[in-house]
């Protein structure tokens, strides 16, 4: 998967579109000094992202923009917990 754009929008949120679902806007926000999925518009009912898809997804955000160390350490601290 990759990301075909992205950009800023109003309230500290990026609007982004990846390639393997090139009709879906996905708005990320920002959280503790990293981007999360908060909304999905335009999605195709027969092609519905999966859970590691949304992982992807937020993984390449936060790589692009420099946030993947803090998504990581969150990501850390979820699997602690539900050990």
């Amino acid at each position: 998967m990759k990301i075909n754009h992205w950009s800023y929008t109003r309230k500290y949120q990026i609007k982004c579109v990846f390639d393997l679902f090139p009709d879906t806007v996905v708005v990320f926000r920002k959280i503790n000094g990293y981007y999360f999925i908060n909304s999905m518009k335009g999605l195709d009912p027969l092609s519905l992202p999966t859970r590691k898809s949304y992982v992807q997804m937020e993984y390449l955000i936060n790589k692009e923009l420099d946030t993947l160390p803090a998504y990581k350490n969150r990501r850390a601290l979820q699997d602690k917990r539900s050990s």
